[in-house]
């Protein structure tokens, strides 16, 4: 008799109260899933905490793969064209997050640019030599400009006066290198002209 008056109490609360039901499954439902939702309260309160790592991780991951993928059509193309992103992500990410961030962002851009496109060779340390000047020395040429354009194009000329000498001593063809850095330029002035603003706004 309890049982059946229990029961119609339930029925008539339900009826009552409308969206009872629906609270009274939500609440079960959490019961019966307490591990997902345990996990769940877990990671956001690690986000909450470690949100800066999170953020840092997300962003570095993004521009090493669109420095990365930014060459791949050396895989086609033989003649070096001073066309690819992984000059913008090294130099936002060394003004925005710190030397070793952006370093790291460079160094494994570069790389992955380089096997992707199938252009991986000894040469490439030349260029490994620049991308690690740049990294240090990106927020002090920053401190001097005040603008993330004059830095990133100042940035990218220095960039290209320690690899080409490098490149010509290694055996480079001198019209190939100067086509290269008249391109480079040329596109980096447009990337940290356009692209490179808006990106450091919403980093920085």
């Amino acid at each position: 008799m309890d049982s059946r008056r229990k029961n119609d109490i339930v029925s008539w609360a339900h009826a009552k109260v409308p969206g009872l039901e629906s609270i009274t499954s939500f609440i079960r439902f959490l019961i019966e899933k307490k591990l997902i939702v345990l996990l769940a309260i877990a990671a956001a309160v690690l986000l909450f905490f470690f949100w800066a790592y999170v953020k840092l991780l997300a962003v570095m991951a993004f521009f090493i793969a669109l420095g990365a993928f930014s060459m791949v059509y050396n895989r086609w193309i033989k003649v070096s064209v001073g066309v690819e992103l992984v000059m913008l992500g090294l130099v936002i990410t060394s003004i925005a997050f710190g030397r070793l961030p952006g370093l790291i962002v460079g160094m494994v851009g570069l790389f992955l640019a380089e096997v992707i496109s199938e252009r991986f060779t000894y040469s490439t340390f030349v260029s490994f030599i620049g991308t690690a000047v740049i990294a240090v020395i990106a927020p002090n040429i920053f401190h001097q400009t005040n603008s993330i354009t004059s830095a990133g194009v100042i940035l990218t000329v220095i960039y290209d006066a320690i690899i080409i000498p490098g490149y010509l001593l290694l055996g480079s063809n001198p019209g190939r290198s100067a086509f290269f850095v008249v391109t480079h330029i040329i596109f980096n002035i447009w990337a940290f002209s356009f692209i490179a603003p808006m990106m450091f706004r919403i980093l920085a």
